[in-house]
């Protein structure tokens, strides 16, 4: 695993305050984020933020939604979300972007440290937050291809996994891999739909009762 060096820390730190900063100004992110049910409460526990004051090196980010990786010891990562209000695939327009040389993370790791004995694995860092917003502890993995395999170790103290991926045929491959890879349950998501989508729509126990089923 990557180690941070104290430069980089204070790098990442910075630029997650001045885009936390660039959010408070925005009203547009913030109607974004309140459409996907991240009031000014929720999107300041993730820290979310907008590039619009952008840092050296951050130009190729502007305009883009800024999720930070949190852990205990502070910010090890930012991803990058497009918020034009296009079809990202259609427009040659990548959806998320992450930095050079920047190691693949688990995201929301601070919800592994809550009491309880089950955790959710998210495909995408919103769905795990919005299932840590409902009250089940989520860690968020950015797709299939960017699993590493300690982090399967993360998972081994929890008695029960559960898969939220997407209701597509990518959501699928992302709940087969993760059965076979972590004996993780696969959380049945209507086509279509996704974590954010469901609790947009129904609230919490839109997604809890999933569980259940």
């Amino acid at each position: 695993m990557q180690t941070l060096s104290a430069e980089q820390r204070r790098f990442f730190e910075q630029a997650v305050s001045t885009y936390q900063s660039n959010l408070t100004s925005d009203t547009s992110v913030q109607a974004y984020l309140m459409g996907r049910g991240f009031g000014p409460a929720e999107a300041a526990t993730f820290r979310l933020g907008v590039v619009r004051r952008h840092l050296v090196g951050h130009e190729g980010f502007a305009g883009r939604l800024a999720i930070p990786y949190l852990t205990p010891t502070g910010v090890v990562n930012i991803r990058f979300r497009c918020l034009r209000q296009h079809d990202c695939a259609s427009e040659d327009c990548p959806k998320y972007l992450g930095m050079d040389g920047a190691e693949n993370r688990l995201y929301n790791v601070l919800d592994l440290k809550k009491p309880g004995r089950a955790i959710c694995v998210a495909e995408g860092e919103l769905d795990a937050a919005t299932l840590s917003m409902a009250g089940l502890p989520a860690v968020g993995v950015p797709g299939v291809e960017s699993w590493q395999d300690h982090w399967g170790r993360c998972l081994e103290d929890f008695d029960q996994i559960y898969t939220f991926a997407d209701g597509d045929k990518a959501g699928r491959r992302f709940a087969k891999f993760l059965a076979k890879e972590v004996r993780a349950r696969p959380v049945r998501i209507p086509a279509g739909e996704d974590c954010n989508s469901i609790y947009v729509k129904e609230g919490p126990n839109g997604l809890r009762k999933l569980i259940s089923e």
